[in-house]
Order: C-alpha cells, then sequence, then structure tokens
C-alpha cells in the first residue's frame, strides 16, 4: 500500500481526543454510607460489566472515525506496475493526431500523412495501445483505444478523410492528452501529424500545458516554401443609375507564399456559365486587384462564383456568392380623390418612388373607394396617403394584412381628423391622434410659426443610412402644419418636433409594421419637406423597414451553422410570400449534390463543405453559398520547436523530465484511478452513525 499524501498521518493523532475524554469523563465510584440497603436497587456485577463495554465500543468507533478520516486525506493506493502482457515490457501509449484541415490539402501533404500514421503504428512494440484522432478546428476520435494494429492501419488508409474546415490545434491536444492519460500505459506519447499552420494556435494556448507525463512528438508536414493563391477580400457593390439593376464585384486576388505568379487566369460564372475572364500577376506575399461588372439580373438568386487558377492548393480556388436581383415592389397609395385642378395628394411621392427604372418600388395612387374592393393585399406595400374614413371591411382588411407580415405608412394630413384617425387604427396601433388641427402653434409666437424635425433615432434602419457625414441634412425642413401624436406602450419614436411632439412613430404588429408619419407627404400648409433632397431617400428607408427588407447574406464561411427553416421564411419574406408553411419538409443538399441529413429535433445545421449548399422545400429552394475560411489558405509555417516548447510544462521547458517526475505523476494516476479514499470516507460515515445510534441509546437507558 502507498500513500500520495503521507503527512496527513500527523492528524491520526486527532484520535487521541475521545481516549482523553473518555478517560476524563470516566465515572469513579463514591463510598456513601446508608443506614440500611433496603431503600437501594440491586444491580448485578454482570450489567456493570456490560455497560463498560459499551462505553468501550462507541470510544472505539469514535477513534476510528478519526484514523480513517486521517486515513483518507493520505490517499492511500494499491501501486501496481504497468507491464504489458508479452514479455513484461513497458506499455506505451501511441495517440495519433492527424490534421485534415484544408491546408492539409496542399501538394502531397496528405498522403504523407497517412503514410507517417501507418508508420508509426507499424514500427510499435507488440502490446501496445493506440488512438486515432482526427482534427481541424473540430476533434473526431476514429478509434479510441485500441491494442490491435491491423484495425488501426484499416482506418488510417480508407476510414479518414479530408475536410474544408480551418485548422485549431488546442482543442485537440487537449482531447489527445486525456486519451493518454487513461490509457493506463506507462508511457504516453502524442504524435501531432500536420503541415503547422501559424494560423492554427489561438491566443488562448499560452496558458495551455501539457500534462508532464505525455511526450509530444511533431510530424512536420509544413514548408517555408510554397506559394497558394486565393480571393481576399470581396465586395459587391450595386451599379449607378445608369446601369440599373446591374452589379459591380471587387476582388483581390492573394498570393500567400515565396514565389511570384504570372498571367494567373481569374473567371467569373454567373448562373454556372463564364461570362468573363481575365488574366493578373501577383508577386510574392502580396495582393492584385480584380473588377468585374456583372450585367442586369432577371429578379431572383442567382449564383456567381469566382475562380482564380492554381493547381497547388484547389480546395480554396473559388469564391462563390449569391446575388439577389428584386424586381419591383408594388406600393399602393390609398388616397381621397384629387382635386379638380389641383395636384394628386401622391404628387410628390409618385417622383421620390418612380424616380427611374433604378427605384425598386412602383408606386400606384389608388382612390379610397377602389381600396374597399382590393381582394388582397399580399405582396405589395401600403401608404394610407391622408385618407380620411373607410369602411369597416376596409379596415379589418388593413389590419389583416399588417397581423400577415404586410407593412404600412399612416400619412397624416388636413384629410385626416383625430376622430377618423382613431377609429381606423386606434384600435390595433399604439399610436393615438390627440389633435386634428394641423397648424403649428407655439405659446406665445404667431400662428405662422413652424416646426423642425429633431431627436432622430439614427440607430434606427431608417435613419441609420443618413448617420454618416453628408449622406442628408434634416434640420432645414419647415414643418408649418402637423398632427398631434400620442405613442402608446409597444411603438417607438423615431424623431420629434423640436417641441417634443412626436413626427414619425413605428410599431410592430405581430409579423408586420407600422410607420406613422405626423405631417403630409405633399406640399400642403407650407411644408416644404417634399422638395429638400432627403425626401425621396427617406421614403425609400421607409418602404425598405416596412418590407422587413433584409438583405440575406451573400456567403458563409465553411463551419459556421445555418437554420434552414428560417432562411426559407425569410426568403419567403422578401418575395411577398406570405403563405409560406413553416412547418413544411425541407430537404439540405450538399455542394457534391447529396442529401444533407439533420440531427434529431435540431433546426441548426453546420456547413461542412465549400461550393453551393441547396435548401429546398416543395413551393421555395434558396441557395446557400459556402467559402473556405480565409486564415487557412495562409500556409505561413511555425516555428515547430517554438511550437511544442509551448505545450510543455513550465517546470519542464527547456529541462528533460526527471524519472522521479514521470514516477509521481504515475502514482497520482494509479491513485485516481483506484479512489481508496471514498470508501474510507464512507467508512468514516458508518462509525459516526453508528456511534451516535449507540450512545443515543445509553443515554435514554440512563435517564
Amino acid at each position: 500500500m502507498s500513500f500520495l499524501n503521507p503527512l496527513y498521518f500527523w492528524g491520526a493523532l486527532a484520535a487521541a481526543v475521545p481516549v482523553l475524554l473518555h478517560l476524563i469523563r470516566r465515572e469513579r465510584a463514591r463510598r456513601i454510607e446508608f443506614p440500611t440497603l433496603m431503600y437501594l436497587r440491586k444491580v448485578s456485577k454482570r450489567t456493570i460489566r456490560y455497560q463498560k463495554l459499551r462505553h468501550l465500543l462507541l470510544l472505539l468507533l469514535r477513534v476510528l472515525a478519526f484514523l480513517f478520516l486521517a486515513l483518507a486525506f493520505t490517499r492511500p493506493f494499491r501501486e501496481m506496475p504497468q507491464v504489458s502482457a508479452a514479455g513484461g515490457k513497458v506499455t506505451t501509449a501511441h495517440i495519433i493526431l492527424l490534421d485534415n484541415s484544408l491546408s492539409m490539402s496542399y501538394g502531397d501533404r496528405w498522403e504523407r500523412a497517412k503514410k507517417a500514421a501507418a508508420e508509426i503504428v507499424r514500427r510499435a512494440s507488440v502490446g501496445d495501445k493506440f488512438a486515432l484522432l482526427e482534427f481541424s478546428d473540430r476533434v473526431f476520435a476514429r478509434s479510441q483505444i485500441v491494442t490491435g494494429k491491423d484495425t488501426l492501419l484499416g482506418q488510417i488508409e480508407n476510414g479518414v478523410e479530408l475536410t474544408e474546415k480551418s485548422t485549431r490545434y488546442s482543442q485537440a491536444l487537449r482531447l489527445a492528452e486525456k486519451l493518454a492519460l487513461e490509457a493506463g500505459a506507462e508511457k504516453r506519447i502524442i504524435y501531432l501529424i500536420s503541415d503547422f499552420q501559424k494560423s492554427g494556435s489561438d491566443a488562448d494556448e499560452q496558458d495551455s500545458r501539457l500534462s508532464s507525463s505525455v511526450e509530444l512528438k511533431p510530424v512536420d508536414l509544413g514548408s517555408d516554401s510554397f506559394s497558394n493563391l486565393t480571393f481576399g477580400e470581396v465586395k459587391v457593390l450595386d451599379a449607378d443609375e445608369s446601369n440599373a439593376g446591374s452589379f459591380q464585384i471587387k476582388a483581390t486576388v492573394v498570393n500567400y507564399g515565396t514565389e511570384d505568379r504570372k498571367n494567373i487566369r481569374v473567371s467569373l460564372s454567373l448562373d454556372g456559365r463564364v461570362v468573363a475572364e481575365k488574366a493578373v500577376d501577383a508577386d510574392r506575399s502580396a495582393l492584385r486587384g480584380v473588377e468585374f461588372q456583372i450585367p442586369a439580373l432577371t429578379a431572383g438568386a442567382h449564383p456567381v462564383v469566382l475562380e482564380v487558377e492554381d493547381p497547388n492548393l484547389t480546395r480554396d480556388n473559388r469564391f462563390s456568392m449569391i446575388l439577389e436581383a428584386r424586381g419591383k415592389t408594388p406600393v399602393f397609395s390609398v388616397e381621397n380623390p384629387e382635386p379638380k385642378g389641383g395636384r394628386s395628394p401622391s404628387f410628390f411621392l409618385s417622383h421620390a418612388l418612380n424616380v427611374s427604372s433604378f427605384s425598386p418600388y412602383r408606386l400606384t395612387a389608388v382612390a379610397l373607394e377602389k381600396a374597399e374592393s382590393v381582394s388582397t393585399l399580399t405582396g405589395s406595400l401600403v401608404i394610407w396617403n391622408d385618407a380620411s374614413g373607410g369602411g369597416p371591411a376596409l379596415q379589418k382588411k388593413l389590419q389583416d394584412y399588417v397581423r400577415g407580415g404586410g407593412g404600412l405608412a399612416v400619412v397624416l394630413g388636413k384629410a385626416v381628423t383625430a376622430e377618423d384617425f382613431n377609429r381606423t387604427f386606434g384600435s390595433w396601433v399604439p399610436v393615438q391622434m390627440e389633435d386634428s388641427s394641423l397648424q403649428a402653434k407655439r405659446p406665445g409666437q404667431a400662428s405662422h410659426d413652424y416646426a423642425l424635425l429633431t431627436d432622430l433615432r439614427m440607430d434606427h434602419p431608417i435613419f441609420k443610412p443618413f448617420s454618416e457625414p453628408h449622406s442628408g441634412d434634416f434640420t432645414g425642413a419647415k414643418f408649418f402644419k402637423y398632427a398631434r401624436l400620442k405613442a402608446a406602450q409597444g411603438s417607438e419614436v423615431l424623431a420629434r418636433f423640436d417641441n417634443g411632439l412626436p413626427a414619425v412613430v413605428s410599431a410592430n404588429i405581430d409579423k408586420g409594421r407600422v410607420v406613422v408619419l405626423a405631417f403630409p407627404a405633399d406640399d400642403s400648409g407650407n411644408n416644404d419637406f417634399p422638395v429638400k433632397a432627403v425626401f425621396a431617400p427617406l421614403w425609400q428607408q421607409i418602404l425598405r423597414h416596412l418590407g422587413n427588407l433584409r438583405e440575406g447574406r451573400r456567403w458563409v464561411e465553411v463551419g459556421e451553422t445555418i437554420e434552414p427553416q428560417k432562411i426559407l421564411a425569410e426568403s419567403a419574406l422578401r418575395q411577398g410570400r406570405a403563405d409560406f408553411d413553416l412547418n413544411q419538409a425541407i430537404v439540405v443538399m450538399s455542394p457534391d449534390k447529396r442529401r444533407v441529413p439533420a440531427a434529431p429535433g435540431a433546426s441548426a445545421l453546420t456547413l461542412e463543405k465549400i461550393g453551393l449548399y441547396e435548401i429546398r422545400s416543395p413551393r421555395l429552394s434558396i441557395t446557400v453559398a459556402v467559402n473556405p475560411v480565409p486564415k487557412e489558405s495562409d500556409l505561413a509555417h511555425a516555428n515547430v520547436e517554438e511550437f511544442v516548447a509551448g505545450w510543455l510544462p513550465r517546470e519542464a521547458s527547456g529541462a528533460p523530465q526527471s524519472a522521479v517526475e514521470n514516477e509521481r505523476m504515475s502514482l497520482e494516476e494509479q491513485e485516481r484511478k483506484q479512489r481508496l479514499w471514498r470508501l474510507l470516507l464512507a467508512a468514516v460515515l458508518v462509525f459516526l452513525v453508528s456511534e451516535g445510534l449507540l450512545g443515543n441509546r445509553l443515554a435514554l437507558k440512563r435517564e
């Protein structure tokens, strides 16, 4: 029997405490003279001896409790030499860490890595133990601790495979260390087979160290001489008005490496067809910009692929993206009939939204009476443009439209009274109109006084584009007439007049959105906002917000997770398909046209491959572009000696481990596996419970 903490044997002296208390409190017979013995109870000597025996048993239980408690803290264990069954040789645990990240597909690195792993297994002694782990940004145990070589060689030859993920060493080494310590072998070696990218080391590895009983042996497949071409920063820009509907793509070709590359072919494919090619030169460790112009696209999503010609590492040659060209969104302006000899209430709105073919909106004025007969508003946006009244059927139609995901802008002009607004919208929109008088007046000021916009919420999507310098100025707009609004709970004020009254109020109603503007969309009442430069872009932003228009991500990186159901729902919303069923079956196809199995009960999916994924449902199909992690294309080689030294224990860095330290760790591991201290603590508990029960019984009898 051996002990890890023998100094705790001094704690056994505590067992003397109950002995001393027993001696101090021992009962002593007193001599008392009685005139007669007839009043005393006769007690036999046998009973007295039996009582003394119980007291001694109590003492024994208390002493044993202290002794076993001290023994538990010494952490005893039965030392067992670890030898193999074959010839008494020292067993060795070989933990093979095989890097299968994207960078390992450079040249012949992967084939060399598999050969190195197989050679480690073949050279091992009979009775040695093995484990095979593959790692990139995640770790996968291809095999747990085994002793058979043939099984492991078969896994190396046919089981392991390359991935397209990035490199991360820390979690792989941690899992390898855990397997090594649990292998039950006297010697433990981790073989790290990798190209040792600098980008694979994280900042959190600075305080990471391996156990002193584990040896780390690197198998370096990297090189300081390499060349890899890939894409760096990629930007997609909307073309100007002269090229409405087209896109401009700006990309940088990066030459990671030590060689100059000349006459590199860079191509752009649209919908699976090459539409443009260019030839560029890229000096070593340098960037080279390239631009492509994509002509006007039809409405819908279009896969676009940039490709650079490079035979060294082909998996990161492509950069995919999805460009979504939208058709014109219909916008209905519900308004009163156009007055004779006057301008339509939507005169300025039509110039702001129907500005050119570049505008994504198509405004149509609809008389209030005609709006009553419209069967559905789905797929469009609605502007309630200073329209008064509206029957119950139209009011219900508007409410159902918004709650179903529609967007409604309410413009308050001279035709709308507080009674009309509150009757039409007050029951379901958290905004109330308090005063139908639109004349701007302040105490002590003339009636022709005007109000200014202030306190704009520049963090809100409507006003965020105007937060940059020289992007638009609202301070010059004068409002001589406006409505007095009261924003209730559930709404947010996006802008106020300089007298503190709400000017623009937004609210989410179930799936839809409502924006209420306290001022008209024309120049009635001498308001000059419609002639300001910010009028048109503001309305573009309002409609963009009402349409819940969020551009889908044009690409994601491998290793990220997506929610296919959520992506389909957002795409359906952008297309105005409010009837999309979220409960219908969804199938995800990988870039190699294989069905991706979904984990039971999981809504998220991890993207494992580079290329174009397809999310299919019975009525909608979406394409998701997946690109490599940029840092994985940088094959810069780390200093292997420094890497290994960084994982050694601090006391062992720069000095060989002593046999005593190895033996010490081995003893701790043996004790950790046996855990005899738990049994000792359980015995202490039994002793204390027994002592309590016996002590209470004696006390009751004495009474």
